[in-house]
């Protein structure tokens, strides 16, 4: 302690110390007394203690926020730098570690520098407790690159984990060190002696016995503290003389390694579960709750251990608590339980060292797992924290917390976040895969709910990644299981990567009625609904195959990557930058990386998983380190030309990288080194480079129109160049047994080759209508994904060449990049519209085309002849299309130009002239004698561009640079109900039926052609109106049907700013939202219907929902 105290007072010496040791050798301890004395010097300026037992203090993501706090309590000029800091990025607790070591330390610590007082120490305890390590790696860097600068000094305790002693090792001119486990064992055990004779008092031990438990404590300060808490337990079965002879008398193999403490355990163990006067009942529980806090994934209150055990009773599980106090601890604050210290679990889970009282984790968690899933079962219910409205986000509910705490009990908390941690370490069973089902089928939305409320949906859509591989074990599993499991999966990440999380309720209002119609989830709980907007046609129909997610980068992106563990996903960018980011939800991970001066044309993860590698228009090769983002060597240079492809090879030693100077170079993934190359063959520059499975070839394509393999060694050619597209080579990959090779061309093909001789393996893949610019081949080997400039990704399968799913619409520009996830379930795309998709490539996804396509490209004029029910359009290609209105939605039918003329444009009156003013009125004269009719009329808020009258002139309806259309009541004088809002751009033409009841308008800017019905609202319809005459009362008197607009994150409001419901980006983008009065939507992807319904928004969404 005093070379503790010297160096916390030295301002000369190094600002990190660092004190590690073994489990059990005391670092927490020593730790608390460090601080304690710190603290009465008023020198602490924070602490963070970590542990594996407590989620939050194993959590690397926490440290920095916490420090921060803490540091800001202590120091006020601190504090008011922190407080600016915040005001401009108020979340930055949620933001990953380097943004928060710079933001939330770095520069409120500089700009306070001279007004913190010298020698403050920041006390970091059990840092190897944390679960991320390449964040610990990370915290510890960050540290030693910025600590000489800071008035403060750093103390961190760990076990000497390769991660923290490698950080250490590569700093030790920077830093103090203590090895615990090192120091002369006498000196230990004389500590030892002394904190023994003090806890022991009232048990008076003699010399020998003292003398003997400190030689059984060895250099482990765990044995002697398990040792006190044993022989000074409470409990009503202990006599502390008989425990210490108890201990005394312990046998044990001298050769063990763990030998002491293995000794001490299963003494204990005997005591507590072997004793006479125990009742089986009692030692039943005993073990019960024993097992329940040893496999528990985090500290668990008593009402848990309870449910979780089956014991139900939480006065049984205090009493079975008590014998069990020298193994396990409970806080005092929160009343949580967890394991004393993480050698009791080594200890409990190794059948050799516990013997008798070995826990089997897989019997253990399937006991777990099936009462995880009871307990959903009888607590999870619709809308559990009985929200009143669906208009509001999460985070405008009031008192949302508290309804968490009073709705959302601990147990339920913890069966929803660990069901799938415990059911993915249990052996398959019926009784499992029954509860599994029920569980999809009956109570999946009530689990989001929870999940989403307790901000927790990235959690559940891992929970259901580990019940897709539970499935994925050996053993029986129903194919319909595997679907239901899939396709919830589908759903939560629709769900959670989207801004319609903002707000729970819309789990029901918005995202079940859009959900894929084919989908298990929507086949479950549609039928239980009510009041949910309906929407049919084929754009509906399509949506199966419509993006899981979108995530917009802002700029355009070249090149997409998986992390072989599938949860980040590299992208390489316009903006000279690298992202990387949470392959669930698209958040960002990292800050962009920047060094690179040009276009990111390729991005690779190494096969280990550590790096991420980016080659660039500026002629270099970047690599970075995966979790940091820190560079971990200088730029690799060698070419001349923009670097357009970079691969690593299956040890992650070697990066090939191709460039369109025309030549290929190998290099050393560690120190940059150029190892072979350049090495040229190609007439033109290299588009794509891969190594294959073995690491034995390079595959290389150019626009030379050829693909080249080379012997990884020399660089020599290992085959004659692979001929026979037609244009430039864009992109190559092997497939994972290496025997073929896939390539994408210009020539608007694919080809499989085989690896051997170079021949075709297949015919040429054909289906897209412009370049092929990336080829991925999936982890099976199966399929091969596809992306093009014509705007698709599709699925294709590798021996035949047929399509297996797609084409995916949903990009609005050229693809550049494709990958598959390392489970082949979905593909990634980059593209050139800025956004990452992301793809479900289910077998059989394959969304019929769009005949009208091109028509509705070009639509200048509508109108409807005698016939209410059909409608006539007119494209600039001088196609006619004639859209019939039946009972079961619009049919489409293109005319013969031959027997049909184009229709007319607008309808006028012989009865009365219009007049447009300057502020956007109309004035409605009489032709015969001028006299003022109507008018002014006001509604437009911009220029009208064009109108038609109904053919008795009642009715006027009018079309304006405001988007809306208006339809007028000129008997009346007035607006009938409200603008129709929908359209994104500038209306080219309207049409009215005979009947008055339709309103037909379209766009040629927006691509889409409105049906409105003018007699009511499809949406919401509380109550229609039984005439037109009806319309204007009834539009005033519900203010939700008024001003409603789509934002651009998909949101629908009105104008009170009410969140209506959410639409997908494939929709959004295809301009098919609804509003009030739109009956139809047609559009170049397809037709939506919107049936009319009676709502239940707002605070009546309560009521959407019929419970089994």
């Amino acid at each position: 302690m005093s070379d503790l105290t010297d160096w916390a007072r030295d301002s000369e010496g190094p600002s990190i110390f660092w004190m590690n040791g073994m489990a059990g050798t005391g670092k927490t301890t020593i730790a608390c007394t460090f601080s304690q004395i710190l603290e009465q010097d008023k020198r602490l300026a924070a602490s963070f203690f970590c542990t594996r037992t407590t989620a939050g203090c194993r959590d690397v993501n926490r440290i920095i926020p916490t420090i921060a706090y803490q540091l800001a309590r202590y120091c006020t000029p601190f504090q008011s730098a922190l407080c600016d800091v915040l005001g401009e990025e108020p979340d930055l607790g949620s933001k990953h570690v380097q943004k928060q070591f710079e933001r939330l330390l770095r520069d409120p610590l500089l700009q306070s520098v001279d007004t913190i007082p010298d020698n403050l120490v920041v006390i970091i305890d059990a840092l190897d407790e944390c679960e991320s390590h390449t964040g610990v790696e990370l915290i510890l860097d960050l540290f030693f690159q910025h600590a000489p600068t800071f008035p403060l000094k750093i103390f961190v305790t760990s076990r000497p984990e390769n991660e923290i002693y490698n950080r250490m090792t590569l700093h030790s001119h920077a830093r103090e060190v203590i090895h615990l486990h090192e120091i002369e064992k006498s000196l230990v055990q004389a500590d030892i002696e002394l904190y023994l004779l003090a806890e022991l008092t009232n048990v008076s031990p003699s010399a020998s016995e003292i003398a003997e438990l400190v030689r059984r404590s060895g250099a482990l300060f765990i044995y002697a503290a398990t040792l006190v808490r044993y022989i000074k337990s409470d409990g009503r079965l202990a006599n502390p003389h008989n425990r210490l002879k108890s201990v005394l008398n312990i046998t044990h193999e001298k050769t063990k390694q763990h030998e002491q403490i293995d000794a001490l355990y299963t003494a204990i163990l005997e005591s507590v579960l072997n004793h006479d006067k125990l009742e089986a009942k009692e030692a039943n529980d005993i073990r019960a709750v024993l097992q329940t806090v040893l496999f528990a994934q985090e500290p668990i209150s008593i009402e848990t251990i309870a449910t979780l055990s089956g014991m139900d009773d939480p006065a049984r599980v205090l009493s079975a608590i008590q014998p069990l106090r020298s193994v396990l601890h409970q806080s005092e604050q929160t009343g949580v339980v967890s394991t004393l210290h993480a050698s009791f679990p080594d200890f409990m889970f190794s059948r050799e060292r516990s013997g008798l009282y070995f826990c089997d984790k897989i019997e253990n968690s399937h006991a777990l797992a099936e009462r995880c899933f009871l307990e959903m079962q009888d607590q999870l219910r619709f809308n559990i924290c009985e929200l009143e409205t669906s208009f509001i986000p999460d985070t405008a509910v009031n008192g949302i917390e508290s309804q968490l705490k009073e709705k959302i009990l601990p147990p339920l908390a913890y069966a929803c976040r660990y069901w799938g941690s415990h059911l993915v370490l249990a052996s398959k069973s019926e009784g499992l895969l029954t509860m599994l089902d029920g569980f999809i089928c009956h109570r999946l939305l009530f689990w989001m709910e929870v999940m989403n409320l307790r901000r927790e949906m990235i959690m559940g859509y891992e929970t259901l990644l580990k019940a897709k591989q539970w499935l994925n074990q050996p053993g029986s599993t129903s194919p319909e299981t595997v679907i239901l499991v899939e396709d919830a999966r589908n759903f939560v990440t629709s769900f959670a990567s989207s801004p319609v999380a903002q707000s729970t309720p819309h789990i029901y209002i918005s995202s079940l009625p859009l959900c894929p119609q084919s989908s298990s989830v929507y086949q479950n709980y549609w039928k239980r609904s009510r009041g949910l907007l309906e929407l049919k046609g084929s754009l509906i129909e399509r949506r199966e195959a419509a993006a899981l997610a979108t995530w917009n980068l802002g700029s355009i992106v070249r090149s997409v990557a998986y992390l072989p563990d599938g949860t980040r996903v590299a992208a390489g960018c316009d903006d000279h930058t690298v992202r990387i980011m949470n392959a669930h939800d698209g958040t960002p991970l990292l800050d962009p990386l920047q060094g690179h001066t040009g276009s990111v044309r390729s991005v690779a993860f190494s096969p280990d998983g550590k790096l991420v590698a980016s080659g660039s228009e500026d002629h270099t090769v970047r690599v970075w380190n995966a979790y940091t983002g820190a560079p971990t060597t200088d730029p690799l240079k060698g070419h001349e030309k923009c670097v357009a492809s970079i691969s690593f090879s299956p040890n992650s030693m070697q990066i090939v990288s191709g460039s369109w100077d025309d030549t290929i170079c190998i290099w050393d993934t560690y120190n940059g080194a150029l190892l072979r190359g350049p090495f040229a063959k190609h007439d033109s520059g290299v588009y794509s480079v891969t190594f294959s499975p073995d690491g034995a070839l390079i595959a290389s394509a150019s626009d030379d129109n050829t693909i080249r393999l080379w012997n990884t060694l020399d660089g020599t050619p290992a085959t004659s160049p692979l001929e026979g597209h037609t244009d430039w080579v864009r992109s190559v990959a092997f497939t994972p047994d290496g025997n073929r090779l896939v390539s994408g061309s210009y020539d608007n093909t694919i080809r499989v080759w085989n690896t051997s001789d170079g021949s075709l393996a297949t015919s040429p893949f054909q289906g897209h209508t412009t370049a092929v610019t990336s080829v991925a081949v999936s982890p099976d080997g199966t399929k091969v994904a596809s992306g093009s400039w014509d705007d698709t990704v599709r699925a294709w399968n590798i021996d035949d060449g047929s399509l297996v799913s797609g084409p995916f619409i949903g990009h609005t520009k050229w693809i550049h990049s494709v990958a598959f996830s390392p489970d082949g379930t979905r593909v990634i795309s980059g593209s050139h519209d800025q956004t990452i998709r992301v793809w479900n490539v289910r077998d059989g996804l394959l969304p019929l085309p769009v005949p009208f396509k091109d028509h509705i490209f070009g639509v200048q004029s509508v109108s409807v002849p005698d016939n209410n029910t059909r409608i006539l359009t007119c494209s600039s290609n001088s196609s006619i299309w004639a859209w019939d209105i039946t009972p079961e939605g619009i049919v489409p039918n293109l005319l013969d130009q031959k027997r049909h003329t184009n229709p007319p444009e607008m309808q006028s009156s012989e009865t009365y002239s219009l007049t447009f003013t300057t502020d956007h009125c109309i004035e409605v004269r009489s032709k015969a004698d001028g006299s003022l009719v109507a008018g002014p009329l006001r509604g437009h808020t911009d220029k009208i561009i064009l109108y038609t009258f109904s053919a008795d002139s009642r009715y006027l309806v009018t079309g304006s640079l405001d988007r809306t259309i208006c339809m007028w009541d000129l008997n009346k004088g007035e607006l009938v109900g409200v603008p129709f809002r929908g359209h994104a751009s500038r209306v080219m033409g309207v049409a009215l039926s005979p009947d008055a009841f339709r309103v037909v308008s379209c766009s040629d800017y927006d691509v889409t052609i409105r049906i409105w019905n003018t007699h009511c609202a499809m949406i919401p319809a509380p109550t229609p109106p039984s005439s037109l005459a009806e319309q204007s009362s009834h539009h005033n008197s519900d203010p939700i049907l008024v001003g409603w607009e789509i934002q651009q994150d998909g949101w629908v409001i009105n104008s009170s700013s009410a969140m209506l419901f959410w639409i997908p980006s494939d929709l959004a983008l295809a301009r098919a939202w609804p509003s009030p009065h739109a009956e139809f939507i047609i559009t170049r992807d397809g037709i939506l219907q919107i049936v009319q319904k009676e709502l239940y928004l707002g605070d009546r969404w309560s009521q959407c929902y019929v419970s089994d």
